[in-house]
């Protein structure tokens, strides 16, 4: 609970300063507040609050695990690394205890190889054994994990490799939340939550430009200019976004109701998201 607390203050942070806080000079701000500025949501959060369970657990859109070890420059081993975290969270959070095992090992293995994972997720994994059958035990474990991960990431002035891991997350989650059996995508509320999205991409954005080699930065923005570009055009008139409230620990986004006829469809949003996610999975 202490986790997912901490972790709700700190999306909190993200939402409500995220309209004003990119205009201002960060360089002047302690790097305390910029490690809190860069607190990306898990895929597991992306998938709650833009479905709240309204999906169905679909096997067969996840990634193969035994492709894991294809993924060769460190650009794609980064961005990979969130895809299966999300494939993870996506399972977990569907009580697929078996297929949860599968991607935690993958995770557990890739983060081992990009050295990526702080001493104490050796701990986890005994943990996730001795709680196989018992489903909020383990997404208090995956939790943790993915906290554990950006906190040794943060630590570690590794804000690039952060960017490219949410960036597969965030990707992967969409793709996973919009393709799934029973999805509605083209229901008012959802695509209100998917419109909250943007703020996500449009801090994405940013950390590519702070904290990416520009060969990188440049690569990473050519992949994702047909889904920014679809962001940007989907817009609703709504009254100013604002969070609404917590349920299970979770953000509730609230933006009034739509007023006003969506600009851009949502099935562009839809196609530049599997788009992306066939261009960058093996």
């Amino acid at each position: 609970m202490f986790y997912k607390q901490k972790f709700t203050w700190f999306l909190a942070v993200l939402l409500i300063w995220s309209s004003s806080a990119f205009a201002r000079d960060v360089e002047s701000q302690d790097e305390e507040f910029i490690v809190e500025f860069y607190s990306i949501p898990s895929p597991d959060e992306i998938l709650t609050y833009i479905h709240n369970s309204e999906i169905q657990f679909t096997p067969r859109l996840l990634n193969d695990v035994r492709k894991s070890d294809s993924y060769n420059t460190f650009r794609e081993r980064l961005l990979a690394y969130g895809f299966y975290m999300a494939n993870l969270a996506y399972s977990i959070s569907f009580e697929q205890n078996n297929t949860g095992l599968q991607y935690f090992n993958t995770v557990d293995e890739m983060g081992r190889q990009l050295n990526i994972f702080p001493p104490e997720v050796e701990e986890l994994g005994h943990r996730l054994m001795r709680n196989m059958n018992q489903m909020d035990s383990l997404n208090l474990i995956y939790d943790e994990l993915y906290l554990l991960v950006i906190a040794n990431l943060h630590d570690t002035d590794r804000f690039g490799e952060y960017a490219l891991i949410s960036a597969g997350g965030f990707v992967e989650s969409l793709y996973l939340a919009l393709n799934s059996d029973g999805s509605k995508i083209h229901d008012d509320g959802f695509r209100m939550r998917v419109w909250d999205q943007k703020l996500i991409i449009n801090q994405l954005v940013i950390m590519f430009s702070r904290h990416l080699t520009a060969s990188v930065k440049n690569s990473m923005m050519n992949d994702m200019q047909g889904l920014i570009d679809a962001f940007n055009e989907f817009t609703i008139e709504t009254e100013s976004t604002k969070v609404a409230g917590t349920s299970n620990g979770v953000i509730t986004i609230g933006g009034g109701r739509a007023t006003g006829s969506t600009v851009n469809s949502i099935r562009r949003i839809h196609e530049e998201v599997n788009k992306l996610r066939e261009k960058w999975v093996n």
